[in-house]
């Protein structure tokens, strides 16, 4: 059974309209990474999730028809974001090619995992250390 949201939650004023760097530590760790429901007018439920893929507000994540459905929607496509989230780029950095994991929330710093002369090596980094599935 997938893990239960909150359904119809109490956001924080002008939740939806705040830049995810302006948000406090309290809110993030309230918010960040956990999906809620909201109730339509028509019953079903619309899943968001304060989650980074958007920079000043909660991440659309879907439509469900019941509640049920929305905790199953949330669980899965939070998991597909935190997986492509996690997942090391390439960033060009003066004389280097940096490969780094993008900062996890708005009060984290991106972490470097290695550096590389080329871009060529920083791909076969990646490719050795992280493949793609």
């Amino acid at each position: 059974m997938p893990n239960r949201i909150p359904l119809d939650p109490k956001l924080p004023k002008a939740f939806n309209a705040t830049p995810n760097d302006a948000r406090s530590k309290a809110q993030l760790d309230q918010w960040w990474d956990r999906p809620y429901g909201l109730t339509l007018s028509d019953g079903r439920i619309e899943v968001q999730c304060l989650n980074g893929d958007a920079w000043d507000r909660s991440t659309y994540l879907g439509v469900a028809e019941n509640y049920d459905v929305a905790c199953a929607l949330a669980e899965s496509k939070q998991a597909e974001w935190l997986k492509f989230r996690e997942r090391p780029c390439v960033v060009l950095d003066d004389d280097q090619v940096l490969v780094v994991r993008q900062a996890q929330r708005p009060d984290e710093e991106p972490q470097q995992l290695a550096a590389f002369p080329t871009a060529a090596a920083a791909t076969a980094f990646l490719d050795t250390h992280y493949p793609t599935p």
